[in-house]
């Protein structure tokens, strides 16, 4: 199967981070990493969507409508993802 439009769990991590902290620098710090790096996976992200996810400010960013509509779907996804992995491994250690 063909994916055109692979998603990264990273990419949703930081998606998240960014929405949650309202920035993308206080996201890279929450995350651990560079904020060159937050900024261009979560432009790689709008771009395999179609979509602004966020309003860049000089003061941080704002979620645009399709931003809103994503972040509880990625949320969603992050928890399903770790649900999956906890289930797995319990499922292993039987």
């Amino acid at each position: 199967m063909t994916c055109n439009h692979p998603i990264d769990f990273c990419d949703l991590s930081y998606f998240i981070a960014a929405a949650d902290q309202g920035s993308f620098r206080k996201a890279a710090l929450f995350a651990n990493v560079h904020e060159s790096s937050v900024s261009r996976r979560i432009r790689d992200l709008e771009d395999r969507l179609g979509a602004a996810l966020f309003h860049r400010q000089s003061g941080g960013v704002i979620l645009t409508f399709a931003g809103r509509q994503f972040l509880p779907r990625a949320r969603q996804i992050i928890k399903q993802v770790e649900y999956c992995a906890t289930e797995v491994a319990s499922i292993g250690k039987s």
